[in-house]
C-alpha cells in the first residue's frame, strides 16, 4: 500500500470511497485516468469529487501506469493503493484490495462508495446524495438510479466487506449484490450521469461537451 497516512481521526460516521483505477484503458487508446479534464486529469476529478461530496479517506486502487496516477494525484485529496494482481484485468480486485487497506486503516466507518475511476463528471451532490442516504441507511446497500437503471459509485456497508473480499476470481460486485439483493435500497437521482463512463474516445468527448465546464457554483460540481 503506498501513501496510506499513520494518524487520522475515527471518523464514526464517515463513508469512505475505494476508486478501480488499474486498468489498461485498451478500448479508448489513450490511457483514461491522466486523460485532461478541467484543469487536471480525469482520476484527478474522480478523486475530487469524491472527497468534495463527503467521502474519507479516498483510496485509488492503480496497476497499469500506477507510478504516474500517484504523481498525479499528489498532493490532492486521494491516497493511493497499488493493486499487484491488475494484469488479471478484473475490476473485483481492486475494489478487494482497496477494502483491505481500509481495513488496515483501522478506521470506524459506515462503509464505502465504490466508484468508477473513469467517471469524473458525476457532481458534488450526487455524491453527497448517495452519502446521505448511506447515513441515513448504513446496513444498506446504496445504490443510485437514473429512470429505474442503476448506476454508480454503489455504497457498500460495512457488514458486507466481508463478503466482497471472500467472492472468487470471475466474479463481480453484481453476484454480492445478487445475493444480497434484499438490502439494496435505490437512490433515485435527477441525471444520467451515473450511468455514464468512458470506454472509447466518442464517449470521453461526449463527457466533456457536457459535464467539463459547467457553473462551479450553481452545479456543485
Amino acid at each position: 500500500m503506498d501513501a496510506i497516512g499513520d494518524e487520522r481521526e475515527d471518523l464514526i460516521e464517515g463513508v469512505a470511497a475505494v476508486v478501480a483505477a488499474a486498468g489498461f484503458s485498451s478500448r479508448m487508446g489513450k490511457f483514461k485516468p491522466l486523460l485532461p479534464w478541467r484543469r487536471g486529469t480525469v482520476i484527478g476529478a474522480v478523486a475530487e469529487g469524491l472527497a468534495g461530496g463527503g467521502a474519507s479517506p479516498v483510496l485509488v486502487v492503480t496497476g497499469h501506469r500506477g507510478d504516474e496516477i500517484a504523481d498525479s494525484l499528489a498532493g490532492g485529496p486521494a491516497e493511493v493503493v497499488f493493486n499487484p494482481d491488475y494484469p488479471g484485468g478484473e475490476m473485483l480486485r481492486s475494489y478487494q484490495v482497496g477494502i483491505e487497506a481500509l481495513g488496515r486503516l483501522e478506521l470506524k466507518v459506515l462503509g464505502a462508495l465504490l466508484a468508477l475511476g473513469d467517471q469524473p463528471h458525476i457532481p458534488f451532490g450526487v455524491v453527497r446524495q448517495i452519502v446521505e442516504r448511506a447515513r441515513a441507511e448504513p446496513g444498506a446497500i446504496v445504490v443510485p438510479s437514473f429512470l429505474r437503471r442503476r448506476g454508480h459509485p454503489v455504497f457498500l456497508p460495512a457488514w458486507a466487506f466481508s463478503e466482497l473480499l471472500a467472492l472468487e476470481a470471475g466474479q463481480t460486485l453484481r453476484d454480492l449484490m445478487g445475493e444480497f439483493h434484499d438490502a439494496i435500497v435505490y437512490e433515485t437521482v435527477d441525471s444520467d450521469c451515473v450511468r455514464r463512463d468512458m470506454d472509447v474516445p466518442a464517449e470521453y468527448e461526449a463527457l466533456r461537451s457536457e459535464f467539463e465546464w459547467p457553473d462551479l457554483e450553481t452545479s456543485g460540481v
